[in-house]
């Protein structure tokens, strides 16, 4: 259960919406780069589990890490702009307020889903070289990456009210499209 106090920062300053936004953002980019990463390796010939793992799992952290910062330094950035926009309205300073804090709270909080949402998506592609050799494993990932794709865009049309299976597909589409787009232009067939 949310204490009262972190629900009413979520009302305040809209921590819901943007979360779920950066969520999405970050889930999709961590997906993105691993099957680029993934489809990089088996292309080049070097799909190896543990140059994946390894590789991966940097990567991921290095982007959930870049995220965080960035989200942070503009939802900072973002919330401080809120914070005098209500001020001017209200006629008033909203030092040492619950607005105040709200607005703090939202920067930290939004900062960190999209730090862990790109990890998260990584790590989804990542896991089955763990256990599976490295063709089933890209095969594997190369499909819960496509799964992945579709979720997230039932999500955003459930989320927008809008047909959940038509956004999940056109994600999938898009998702496909960027693999393809990795595939075709990846320097590791002239090398």
């Amino acid at each position: 259960m949310i204490p009262r106090d972190f629900r009413t920062y979520f009302e305040i300053a809209d921590v819901s919406a943007v979360s779920r936004r950066y969520f999405v953002i970050g889930f999709f980019d961590g997906l993105i780069t691993i099957a680029g990463l993934i489809i990089g390796a088996f292309i080049s010939g070097e799909n190896d589990s543990k140059l994946i793992l390894t590789i991966g799992f940097a990567t991921a952290l290095a982007l959930g890490i870049s995220s965080m910062w960035g989200a942070f330094e503009i939802e900072r950035i973002e919330q401080k702009v809120e914070k005098k926009r209500r001020e001017k309205y209200m006629l008033s300073k909203l030092e040492d307020s619950i607005i105040e804090d709200a607005h703090r709270f939202a920067t930290v909080f939004t900062s960190f889903i999209h730090g862990i949402a790109p990890i998260l998506g990584a790590i989804v592609l990542i896991i089955p070289y763990a256990f599976l050799s490295p063709l089933e494993a890209f095969e594997v990932a190369i499909a819960i990456c496509c799964f992945s794709f579709f979720i997230l865009g039932v999500v955003i049309g459930k989320m927008g009210g809008e047909n959940a299976v038509l956004n999940g597909l056109r994600m999938l589409v898009f998702g496909i499209v960027v693999i393809l787009v990795v595939l075709i232009i990846n320097p590791g067939h002239v090398i």
